[in-house]
């Protein structure tokens, strides 16, 4: 999450499980800020569930999971626009965590077969209600929310499906997202850190 030390941009990162929470703070907040020693994603090798932010896909020691939470948040915008294969695929997800027990257990294998299938003919689907790319003169051709996050689905389908085929991974990340929640509260109340060593004394 974002934050301002002396009216300079800063993030503070955060890794944790059911024991511990780790908090760093850094200047950057993608594949810099965990090239660092006080980052210990580069060496991780357990599993990493995240919200598919493109850096942290760098670091392939660990094996990755998409958080179900974030997906479902996009795929509700998109129902909004009136995106149908949206509407399916988040019925989809749904689906898949109330099948694997919210997350604490995983589909039966001989299921995973017809898992798969629909998964792609949802993606099918996908491709054929959003607009393509619009090219540009410049730089990368343009593409709508709902084309980046069909990419994005095709391109990390294990991480997505991880939660259903994997009893230890959860459906979400919201025990991060607990975590570092403290730390927009006392944005809220302070509106920044006056020092580093400040942002850095309550991270620890």
């Amino acid at each position: 999450t974002g934050f301002y030390v002396n009216k300079e941009r800063y993030w503070e990162h955060v890794a944790s499980n059911e024991r511990y929470t780790y908090l760093f703070v850094h200047s950057k907040r993608g594949v810099a800020a965990h090239e660092k020693p006080m980052s210990f994603l580069p060496d991780f090798k357990n599993w990493a569930i995240h919200d598919c932010w493109t850096s942290y896909f760098l670091f392939n020691l660990c094996q990755h999971a998409v958080c179900g939470a974030h997906l479902l948040r996009e795929l509700n915008a998109l129902i909004e626009q009136g995106r149908k294969w949206a509407k399916k695929f988040h019925a989809f997800m749904l689906d898949l965590y109330q099948r694997s027990q919210k997350g604490q257990n995983c589909i039966p294998q001989k299921q995973r077969a017809q898992v798969l299938s629909t998964y792609k003919a949802l993606l099918q689907q996908a491709d054929k209600e959003e607009p393509p790319p619009i090219s540009k003169p410049r730089g990368k051709p343009k593409k709508t929310k709902g084309r980046n996050l069909l990419d994005r689905l095709r391109k990390h389908q294990q991480a997505v499906l991880a939660f259903a085929f994997q009893s230890i991974v959860p459906f979400t990340n919201n025990q991060a997202e607990r975590d570092i929640r403290p730390t927009k509260t006392k944005m809220k109340v302070s509106g920044c850190f006056r020092t580093m060593d400040g942002a850095q004394i309550y991270a620890r």
